[in-house]
């Protein structure tokens, strides 16, 4: 009698990763002040000694968690802003792996608003540098090039710029369920995203283009 098919064997991550998807989970729900290192471990089936084996406390778990978030959107940038040169495409490039980004992680969504509800005191012990230099200098040198050709209008800045197109995507995903009752509007669905990235690309572009 054959053998039936083997099943393939689910890969068991280490400790440490299951410790940050389940902290991250957890921040994201709760907060830092409403998530205790009991519910952590519990979702993530290991001992409570590897929190501190691998991090030290809870706080400095939290750290880890919000370097990991903050570093899983800046390898999207960057890889966005190695593909364009063209001020048009980049743009609409961007707003695109924004919509993208935030839709396909809400725990960063909800760990952003729970660390600006606390005045950013989680970024501003932890040990890493939260930075948008590798955006900055790229959207800088696209309006300085811009400007230079006459397409760009003088006075744009390209923080101001990046300040406005990270407000403008992000409360899509931000505020998605008030504004979907408010507006009847589903702003979860693939056609009102879609007429959100387009929209936002028209709006920052009109908006930074030199008159005739």
């Amino acid at each position: 009698m054959p053998k039936a098919p083997a099943k393939p064997s689910r890969k068991i991550l280490p400790a440490r990763d299951r410790l940050l998807r389940a902290a991250m989970t957890c921040f994201a729900r709760a907060g830092y002040y409403g998530t205790t290192v009991d519910e952590i471990v519990t979702a993530a089936a290991v001992n409570k000694r590897m929190v501190y084996h691998y991090f030290g406390d809870k706080e400095r778990l939290y750290h880890a968690v919000l370097a990991e978030a903050y570093r899983s959107l800046e390898l999207v940038e960057i890889d966005t802003l190695s593909h364009r040169t063209d001020f048009d495409a980049l743009t609409a490039e961007i707003v695109r792996t924004y919509f993208n980004f935030l839709r396909d992680h809400p725990d960063f969504v909800r760990l952003l608003l729970w660390e600006n509800l606390n005045d950013g005191a989680g970024l501003a012990k932890a040990d890493f540098r939260l930075s948008k230099d590798p955006m900055l200098t790229a959207l800088s040198r696209l309006l300085r090039d811009g400007i230079a050709a006459g397409r760009i209008r003088a006075d744009m800045d390209a923080r101001y710029l990046l300040i406005s197109l990270i407000g403008l995507c992000l409360i899509y995903s931000s505020n998605r369920y008030t504004l979907s009752q408010s507006l009847r509007l589903d702003l979860g669905s693939e056609a009102v995203r879609e007429a959100g990235i387009r929209h936002v690309t028209r709006l920052l572009l009109d908006g930074i283009k030199a008159r005739d």
